[in-house]
């Protein structure tokens, strides 16, 4: 028994259009510019000010002119960033041009064998530009920032095309009837803050029939549609919640980027007078085993015209060995205290790195005359070697230039932590999110309103008049 041919049979094309028809670069770029404006717009509102910010590493790093110029070894391209690998295939859009890995650094300290010597300043600024840690919170900014776009793209107005080509045949009709469907249709839909919707599309279609008479149609229907949430989903508390967070959230990122510079500022500054004060940790240990070993060769002397036993002559060697020991554990530390700090600036830990000891001495020479007039004072009057000792208690008199009252730094702290800006915030957000929360309990009711003129065309309908929009 043979099985009924289906009544309607159809081979369709389709093209489904949504947004624009730019390029993913070309998307790209367009989406940096809006979180860069969107990062100023923030840095003004939780800063007061603006300071330049961009996402992109520089492209001629330290850490690649070491790499590179001194010949260090490394893995491979990936050493000197991603911008030296291969693209993957269909990449959207070129790889950053690398810069040119054959050139030289004429008058580069590194170059002839001598080493890189970084000030303070210079150590802030080559962290800035080399620190993972540092690039991996600017990254945190952007990405807010894009979130945030994200977030407002819901409120925007969303462009939908539709292109279609329908090969169908209609076996309703005797005989049966076989045409081609070409339908357009172009929607666009915006929903408000407040949760109302509004949809509008406009549809056109052109029919012709293959079979019998070959007549030909054309159809166009224009719609419209309102929804209005009246209970639960109403309010712009409610439905804007999301793009309220994210703008809170960018709010955060500055403020806690801004943080994150200002510990960071600090901590590099910390690693780097550490580093020098462990080599001045090598430079005394260094002089103590050079003058305990001048000390057992004049020991040895004398014990050689016999004006000294041959046991203080041992003592003596003793004393110059555990110098020794002392100056090698002191170079090992100062070795292990440079490298973390290398890393810390995102430089490669066998890289010729020094640091200027000058530094240190500005750092000693700032606090001379504080200490002066301090020993000065505390020296004026010399008590008798049998007076009794009366130990002083420590006050608030005499202080440091940097030392302040406990009431006055507790009172700074809470005007300027950011950290606790945020904390803060994220209570309000909190309360928020419970509002948002009550209103999902609420029973549902919308109110919509469609109206729509005109008519679509089939094959079925192909006999009939064009469609016109009749408002009437």
């Amino acid at each position: 028994m043979n099985k009924p041919s289906p009544s309607l049979w159809c081979l369709s094309l389709t093209i489904l259009v949504a947004g624009g028809c730019g390029t993913p670069a070309s998307y790209r770029e367009d989406a940096d510019e809006v979180a860069y404006e969107i990062i100023a717009r923030k840095q003004t509102q939780a800063l007061g000010h603006t300071d330049p910010f961009f996402i992109e590493p520089p492209a001629d790093t330290l850490r690649r002119r070491l790499l590179v110029d001194a010949d260090l070894p490394r893995t491979g391209p990936a050493s000197l960033g991603s911008e030296y690998l291969e693209p993957p295939t269909k990449w959207p859009g070129p790889f950053t041009t690398p810069p040119d890995s054959d050139r030289s650094q004429t008058g580069a300290p590194w170059t002839d064998g001598g080493p890189l010597v970084l000030s303070l300043l210079d150590a802030l600024e080559v962290a800035a530009g080399n620190s993972r840690e540092y690039q991996t919170e600017k990254e945190d900014v952007f990405r807010s920032a894009l979130a945030l776009d994200l977030e407002s793209d819901e409120f925007r107005n969303s462009f939908a095309g539709i292109l279609s080509q329908l090969l169908s045949t209609d076996r309703r009709f005797d005989p049966a009837l076989t045409g081609l469907e070409t339908s357009g249709e172009v929607s666009v839909t915006r929903l408000f803050q407040t949760g109302v919707s509004f949809t509008t599309s406009v549809a056109l279609d052109l029919v012709r029939l293959l079979t019998g008479d070959r007549s030909s149609s054309r159809g166009i229907l224009a719609d419209a549609t309102v929804a209005i949430p009246l209970l639960r989903g109403a309010g712009r508390e409610v439905v804007a919640e999301p793009l309220t967070q994210a703008e809170q959230d960018a709010l955060y990122a500055i403020w806690e980027f801004e943080r994150f510079k200002r510990v960071f500022a600090v901590e590099v500054t910390r690693e780097y007078l550490e580093v020098l004060r462990e080599l001045d940790r090598v430079r005394n240990a260094e002089e103590n085993y050079r003058g305990l070993v001048a000390s057992a060769l004049r020991a040895r002397r004398l014990a050689d015209s016999g004006r000294l036993p041959e046991i203080q002559v041992d003592q003596a060697v003793q004393d110059g060995l555990r110098a020794r020991s002392r100056w090698i554990q002191a170079q090992q530390s100062y070795g292990r205290r440079l490298d973390s700090f290398r890393l810390t600036l995102g430089l490669p830990t066998d890289a010729n790195v020094e640091l200027d000891r000058a530094e240190l001495d500005a750092l000693a020479d700032a606090y001379t005359g504080f200490l002066v007039d301090f020993v000065g004072e505390a020296l004026q009057d010399i008590p008798p070697a049998d007076a009794p000792i009366v130990l002083r208690a420590p006050d608030t008199e005499n202080v440091g230039p940097l030392e302040m009252p406990e009431e006055t730094a507790i009172r700074l702290a809470l005007d300027n932590r950011l950290d606790l800006r945020v904390s803060q915030g994220m209570v309000y957000d909190a309360q928020r999110k419970v509002v948002v929360a009550a209103d999902a309990l609420r029973a549902g009711l919308d109110l919509e309103a469609v109206a729509e003129v005109g008519e679509r065309r089939t094959v079925a309908t192909a006999g009939l008049d064009h469609a016109t929009l009749d408002f009437d």
